[in-house]
């Protein structure tokens, strides 16, 4: 590309991505987008997914964005599509991410679409299921060690490939945007000033976000919820067990860029307790709604605002299907 993209969060910095691109600022600072719509610029309109908006059967003032119904069942989806176009546009050789969950997923899905190879670094207790689906989108997988060892091989290979991370790369968080934009289409004049999301590394609220600000919507407060056990954005650093393992990020990379788009809306963040968790995965299911127990931490923040007497609408996001467990 001959524009520069990249835009130093800390020291303001401009990068050009490339085949490859630096995966931090030489200050060490994380990149955000000098533009965001230039990532969406001339996206083929199939790449919309249009997920549905669905009326919570028990609480008529309550919305759901029904994110779950993506290709790959998350929004991580969205992301990774306009991510790994923007990498073909590059002229990227070849792509590396590493995720054991919803990432890879959307990665290895969005890959094969754009015609790239991609290597994808997972800890070595992967399930085989999940490593037989990836390899079926032609990802190559490596499976060893935990969790951070996985992140650490990826990123010293981004020094030789694109890397596909959704934490790192602004155009990751541009394509979660496309969730916000439609949903605003969706709802127009109706849109709930309440928006509860499911948050862990924050590339949903982000993207939302910026189509908030896209679209003039200042007014809309944010609520994000995380387990207990792992509230990186209130504890950073504290990593309890929790069932939600999509949202268990104990130390968010974008921790201070998230808290201040919170605080700007006058919104919270609020925990979600392992039975909470349970016990509102079950209550989903029984509504008709076959979520992953991150998702159901949407749920229980929303409880919490009624509880607190809140009775205006709710637009609140299923962030991923349980069917793929969890």
């Amino acid at each position: 590309m001959s524009r520069p993209d990249l835009r130093c969060g800390a020291c303001g910095r401009e990068e050009t991505s490339g085949p490859i691109y630096p995966a931090t600022c030489a200050c060490g600072g994380l990149w955000r987008a000098v533009d965001p719509a230039i990532y969406l610029e001339g996206l083929p309109d199939d790449l919309a997914h249009r997920t549905p908006i669905w009326r919570d059967p028990r609480d008529a003032a309550l919305l759901w964005k029904r994110e779950d119904y993506s290709r790959t069942g998350s929004f991580k989806d969205r992301g990774a599509v306009v991510l790994a176009a923007w990498a073909r546009k590059c002229r990227a050789k070849r792509l590396v991410a590493d995720s054991s969950g919803s990432a890879a997923l959307a990665a290895a899905s969005a890959a094969a679409r754009n015609g790239l190879p991609l290597r994808v670094h997972v800890p070595g207790t992967l399930l085989r299921e999940r490593a037989e689906v990836l390899s079926a989108f032609g990802a190559e997988v490596v499976a060893l060690g935990t969790r951070e060892d996985a992140a650490a091989r990826a990123l010293l290979e981004s020094a030789s490939a694109f890397y596909a991370s959704h934490v790192h790369h602004p155009a990751f968080t541009a394509g979660t945007s496309l969730a916000g934009l439609e949903a605003l289409a969706q709802l127009g004049s109706g849109t709930p000033s309440w928006w509860v999301v499911p948050v862990g590394n924050g590339s949903l609220l982000l993207g939302l976000a910026q189509a908030l600000e896209r679209a003039g919507r200042p007014d809309i407060r944010w609520i994000a919820v995380q387990a207990a056990a792992c509230a990186g954005l209130l504890r950073p650093g504290v990593h309890g067990a929790t069932a939600a393992t999509g949202i268990a990020i104990a130390d968010p990379a974008r921790r201070v860029e998230i808290m201040t788009t919170i605080d700007r809306s006058h919104g919270a963040v609020l925990e979600a307790s392992e039975d909470d968790l349970a016990r509102a995965r079950e209550a989903l299911w029984h509504r008709g709604a076959a979520v992953e127990s991150a998702s159901a931490a949407a749920l229980v923040g929303v409880e919490q605002l009624r509880a607190r007497g809140e009775r205006d609408p709710i637009l609140g996001f299923l962030t991923g299907s349980g069917h793929r467990g969890g």
